[in-house]
C-alpha cells in the first residue's frame, strides 16, 4: 500500500483532533480493521510493550511524560468521558501500526507535537546489522534498530527514514504519538484553533500568537531532566 512514509500497510489507532474533526475523537479503520486491532490492543504482551516505551519517555524525558498524562486526562475526564486510552499505564494519545515490510522513506511527522517525542517499537525477522537502521537525516545520525527494541526520536522537526529490507524480509513496527491538534484543542480550552481566533479579543490573539511564536523554548524546557535531589 502506497502511502506519504512508504509502500506498506499502516493502521492508526487512538485518539487525535484534525482532519475535519469538530472535537477529539478515535482514528477510523474499516470494521474488519477495527476488530482485528481491537483484538491486537487487548493483547496483555502489546499492554506490556506500550508500558514499556512509556517507560522509556518516562525515564529520559520526565517532563515531556508528564506533559503527555496530564493532556490525556484533562481531555478524557474532563472533556470527553467517552473516549476510551488506547492503552493502560501508556501516557500516549495514539499509534500506527506499521506491517508487513514497513521501511520508511525520508519523511517528517509534522502533524505530531513539533517538540514531541514519538515512541517506535521494531519486530521482525531482519538482519538488523545490515538493514532496518533508522535514519535521522536532519541530525546526520544512523543507528540500528533490532526487533525487539524501541527508539524515542523527535519526528516532527527532524526528517527521518529506515534502510530497505532484502527479499524475503518482514519488519513491522508501532509508532506512538500525540498529534499537535490534541495539544492545540487543549490549550485553546477546548476550542480549535480557528474557534479559538473567531471568539477571541485583540489582547487575546497577540498573546496568542507571541505563545505560538516561543513555543520552541517550552520545547526546549521539557527536554531537560530536571535536577538530582
Amino acid at each position: 500500500m502506497r502511502q506519504r512514509c512508504g509502500c506498506y500497510k499502516s493502521l492508526p489507532a487512538g485518539i487525535g483532533f484534525g482532519g475535519g474533526r469538530l472535537a477529539p475523537g478515535t482514528y477510523a479503520n474499516t470494521s474488519h480493521n477495527a476488530d482485528v486491532l481491537e483484538a491486537a490492543l487487548g493483547d496483555p504482551a502489546m499492554q506490556r510493550m506500550a508500558r514499556y516505551v512509556d517507560q522509556a519517555l518516562l525515564q529520559f524525558f520526565p517532563k515531556l511524560h508528564m506533559l503527555y498524562t496530564r493532556l490525556m486526562q484533562k481531555i478524557i475526564e474532563e472533556d470527553n468521558p467517552g473516549l476510551k486510552r488506547l492503552f493502560a499505564g501508556c501516557c500516549y494519545a495514539a499509534c500506527h501500526f506499521n506491517l508487513d515490510r514497513a521501511s520508511t522513506l525520508i519523511h517528517a511527522d509534522y502533524w505530531n507535537v513539533i517538540f514531541g517525542m514519538c515512541g517506535v517499537y521494531s519486530s521482525g525477522p531482519y538482519d538488523y546489522k545490515r538493514r532496518g537502521h533508522l535514519i535521522m537525516w536532519s541530525l546526520g545520525i544512523v543507528v540500528e534498530f533490532p526487533p525487539g527494541c524501541a527508539i524515542l526520536l523527535p519526528s516532527a522537526p527532524v526528517e527521518h527514514s529506515n534502510t530497505p529490507l532484502a527479499e524475503g524480509e518482514r519488519r513491522s513496527s508501532i509508532a506512538f504519538f500525540v498529534s499537535a491538534g490534541l495539544a492545540r484543542w487543549y490549550h485553546n480550552g477546548y476550542m480549535s484553533d480557528k474557534e479559538y481566533l473567531d471568539r477571541a479579543s485583540e489582547q487575546q490573539k497577540k498573546a496568542w500568537m507571541d505563545y505560538r511564536d516561543t513555543l520552541w523554548e517550552l520545547g526546549m524546557e521539557l527536554w531537560k531532566h530536571p535536577p538530582k535531589q
